[in-house]
């Protein structure tokens, strides 16, 4: 498994996620759309993350300025697909969003 985080415009969001996706017959007789589990064991979808923060009235910290992009981190199952590499966003230690049951961010 490999774990890579990215940044992407919410356009190329949808066309990146739809790579990573496969439709599933449901139970009754439907469709379902899911991740694809060959491609990737595990997708958080962190959104945009804050850029800038101020204080409100009440003198609590709050977000006043947003990414332009989205923030995705990928537990891939075996190594990220062809063309993912133009959006990876590398991070410095101890500063991920999250951990995936332990493993720190890079791991492989």
């Amino acid at each position: 498994m490999t774990w890579k985080k990215y940044e992407f415009t919410d356009a190329k969001w949808a066309e990146m996620k739809a790579k990573i996706q496969k439709t599933f017959p449901d139970i009754e007789g439907g469709e379902l759309t899911e991740y694809d589990p060959e491609k990737v064991t595990a997708v958080v979808e962190i959104g945009k993350l804050c850029t800038e923060w101020g204080t409100n009235e009440e003198g609590m910290q709050v977000c006043t300025k947003q990414a332009a992009k989205l923030s995705v981190d990928i537990l891939w199952t075996d190594k990220p697909l062809t063309g993912w590499a133009t959006y990876t966003v590398n991070v410095a230690p101890g500063q991920e969003a999250h951990q995936f049951a332990g493993m720190q961010w890079g791991d492989e």
